[in-house]
C-alpha cells in the first residue's frame, strides 16, 4: 500500500469554484478594493495603477486583443500571445488582458536570445508578440524568422503614459470599448481550461511549457492565503496592529516565483507590488529600505548575499514575512538570512514546489517557524509520495524522489505528449526531487538528476555548496561531477567558488570540506576560483554549463588522472 502523505490538520479544503478574473476583481474573497493601489513603480512612484485601474485597463486591453488580432474569437485557450518583459506596472494588464479576452499567457524569459525566443514561439503555436521596449529587437528578429509580420509585434510601455501598441505605432490594442471576460464555474471547464504557459528552466535540457489552468491557479492562491489570513484575524482579536503588505518585485515573471508572487498573490490579499525594471542588487537594497518592504520572497542565491554583505545594515528592517524556493536552503544558511531580517522575530519559511505544482506545494503557516532547513508542511489538497527507482515506497529516513497529486499539478505540456507521458506515474506527477523525511519534517536533498555517485554511494552538490556557504572567505559556490574514462561510473565532486584566491586556497577548502563530511564526499574533481557563477534567470546554478567546462578544462582523455 501507498505510503501518502497530507496536511496533518487540514487535508482538504473547499475551494471556490470561480475563474482566476472573477475570483480577483469580483468576489468577495479578494481584499482589494476599487481604490486599492496595486501596482507602482519604483523609480517612479506617481506611476501606480489601482484595482479600477487593471480592471478597466483588463477589459479595454481584452478587446483590442479581440478586436485587432482575433484573440478568443474561436474560443477559449487556443490563441498564444507570447510575453517577454522585464518589471513593469503594465504586466499586470497585459496578463488579465489576454487571459479576458480568452487567450493564453505565454511567459517567455527576459534573457531570451533570439534563437531561444524563436523556438518558444513555435513550440507555443503563437502568433502574437508582446514586449517591453527593451526586447524590441529581439522580438523583432524572432518575429521575422517564425513568419510573424511585425504589426504582431506589440510593445508594452508603463510610463509616462501606459501603452500597448504594433511596433509600427499603427495598431492600439488599449482600445476605447471594453470587453468583459467569461464567467467560469464549471468544474470541468476550469480543470481542463488553458490560461498560462510557463516554460520549465531547461537547466538540464530544452524548455517544456507548463500548462497552467484556471483551477491550478486559483487553488494555489487561495491555499497558500487561507493560514495568512487565519492569522491576521488572530493578530486583530488580539488587539494588535497589521503591517500593509508590500513586496518588491525584483525577480524575473517569466517564473512561477515572479508571475504568481507578483501579477495574482498580492492582488488578491489587496497588497502593493513595488516594480524593479531589472534586479540589480545595490537598487534593490535600496527600494527594500525606501519603501519599508514587509513581504519578502527570494532565491537563496540572493538571501546568500543578504548574509554575507557587509552592506547590509537595516534594510530589511521591515520585514516581517519572509521566504524562498527554487533551491534547497540547509539550515546554516537560513539561520544567517533570519539574522539580517525584520526585528529578529523574522523567519524565513521556505516553499517547495515546481511550475508543474503551480508553484508552492509546501508552505510554512504565518506565525509559525522552523530553522532546521525543512520545506516546512504539506498545503492542504496535496498528497506526497517518497518512492525509490521502481516506484516503491521508502521508510521515513530513507531518500527516495517526491512525487504529487494535487489539483496544483499540471495537466501536461504544451503540445508535447511524451514528455507529459514521462513525467507522471499512475496519476502522480514526479517532481525529479530527491526528499528525505527526518522527524516529521521534510528535506530536499537535490534534484534526482544532479545526484553524483561515488563508488556507488549517492553524492548531493547541494550538501556541499551549502557548507561551502558557510565559509566566510567564498561567497557562492556551484558542485559538479566529473567522469574520468576510467572509471565512468564514478562522479568526483568539482566545485566552481567565488572567492578570492589570496586569501584562501584550494586545498584550505579541501580541507574545510573535509573536516566536515564523509569521504566518499569530498572535492576529488578540484576547486575552480571564478568571478562568478551561471544561473539562470530565477537564481538557479546551470551545473549543465558547468560540467561542459569542466570537461573543457580537463581534457578528459585515456590518460587523463586526478
Amino acid at each position: 500500500m501507498a505510503r501518502i502523505y497530507r496536511n496533518p490538520t487540514r487535508p482538504v479544503v473547499e475551494v471556490p469554484k470561480l475563474d482566476l478574473l472573477t475570483l480577483l476583481f469580483e468576489s468577495e474573497h479578494s481584499a482589494a478594493q476599487d481604490d486599492t493601489v496595486l501596482h507602482l513603480e519604483a523609480t517612479n512612484p506617481s506611476n501606480k495603477i489601482t484595482k479600477s485601474d487593471l480592471r478597466d485597463l483588463t477589459q479595454r486591453i481584452a478587446h483590442g486583443l479581440r478586436q485587432h488580432y482575433g484573440v478568443g474569437a474561436n474560443g477559449p485557450n487556443k490563441d498564444v500571445v507570447t510575453v517577454i518583459s522585464y518589471g513593469q506596472p503594465m504586466v499586470p494588464a497585459a496578463f488579465y488582458g489576454t487571459i479576458a479576452a480568452g487567450g493564453v499567457y505565454s511567459a517567455a524569459s527576459p534573457s531570451s536570445t533570439v534563437a531561444d525566443l524563436t523556438r518558444q514561439i513555435t513550440v507555443g503555436t503563437s502568433r502574437l508578440i508582446v514586449c517591453g521596449s527593451e526586447h524590441k529587437d529581439v522580438a523583432t528578429q524572432a518575429a521575422k524568422q517564425c513568419n510573424l509580420p511585425l504589426d504582431r509585434v506589440l510593445v508594452l510601455e508603463s510610463g509616462p503614459s501606459w501603452s500597448l501598441k504594433s511596433l509600427d505605432g499603427k495598431v492600439n490594442v488599449i482600445s476605447n470599448e471594453k470587453l468583459k471576460w467569461a464567467r467560469i464555474t464549471d468544474p470541468l471547464a476550469l480543470t481542463k481550461s488553458l490560461i498560462v504557459i510557463l516554460w520549465s528552466s531547461g537547466t538540464t535540457g530544452l524548455p517544456k511549457g507548463v500548462m497552467l489552468s484556471h483551477e491550478n491557479l486559483v487553488q494555489e492562491l487561495y491555499l497558500i492565503s487561507l493560514p495568512g489570513r487565519e492569522w491576521a484575524a488572530k493578530q486583530i482579536e488580539a488587539g494588535k496592529e497589521l503591517k500593509p503588505y508590500r513586496t518588491l518585485a525584483h525577480l524575473p515573471i517569466n517564473h512561477i516565483a515572479g508571475l504568481f508572487g507578483y501579477l495574482v498573490a498580492p492582488f488578491y490579499s489587496g497588497g502593493l507590488v513595488v516594480w524593479m525594471r531589472k534586479y540589480e542588487w545595490s537598487q534593490m537594497l535600496r527600494f527594500v529600505k525606501d519603501y519599508e518592504i514587509t513581504a519578502f520572497y527570494t532565491v537563496p542565491s540572493i538571501y546568500l548575499r543578504i548574509s554575507k554583505s557587509p552592506e547590509v545594515k537595516d534594510h530589511f528592517k521591515s520585514v516581517d514575512a519572509a521566504s524562498t524556493g527554487a533551491a534547497p536552503m540547509d539550515e546554516d544558511l537560513q539561520k544567517a538570512a533570519n539574522s539580517k531580517l525584520g526585528q529578529g522575530e523574522t523567519f524565513i519559511g521556505q516553499t517547495w514546489g515546481l511550475s508543474e505544482t503551480t508553484g508552492a506545494v509546501t508552505m510554512m503557516p504565518r506565525g509559525e517557524s522552523d530553522t532546521t532547513g525543512s520545506i516546512s508542511p504539506i498545503l492542504p489538497n496535496v498528497e506526497i509520495r517518497m518512492v525509490d527507482d521502481n516506484f516503491n515506497d521508502v521508510e521515513p529516513g530513507q531518500e527516495g524522489e517526491l512525487l504529487v497529486r494535487s489539483p496544483l499539478v499540471t495537466q501536461g505540456y504544451f503540445n508535447n505528449p511524451q514528455a507529459t507521458k514521462e513525467a507522471f506515474h499512475d496519476g502522480w506527477f514526479c517532481t525529479g526531487d530527491i526528499g528525505v523525511l527526518r522527524n516529521g519534517k521534510f528535506y530536499i536533498v537535490d534534484r534526482k538528476k544532479e545526484l553524483l555517485k561515488y563508488k556507488g554511494l549517492q553524492v548531493a552538490p547541494a550538501e556541499i555548496e551549502n557548507l561551502l556557504f558557510t565559509h566566510p572567505k567564498i561567497q557562492e559556490a556551484a558542485v559538479v561531477g566529473v567522469n574520468l574514462p576510467d572509471d565512468p561510473g564514478t562522479d568526483l565532486p568539482r566545485a566552481y567558488v567565488v572567492a578570492d584566491p589570496a586569501q584562501v586556497s584550494e586545498q584550505e577548502i579541501k580541507d574545510f570540506v573535509k573536516e566536515r563530511l564523509a569521504p566518499y564526499k569530498q572535492l576529488r574533481g578540484g576547486v575552480v576560483f571564478v568571478d562568478e557563477l551561471p544561473k539562470n534567470a530565477i537564481g538557479k546554478f546551470l551545473r549543465r554549463e558547468l560540467r561542459d567546462r569542466a570537461k573543457r578544462e580537463l581534457g578528459l582523455t585515456k590518460t587523463s588522472k586526478l
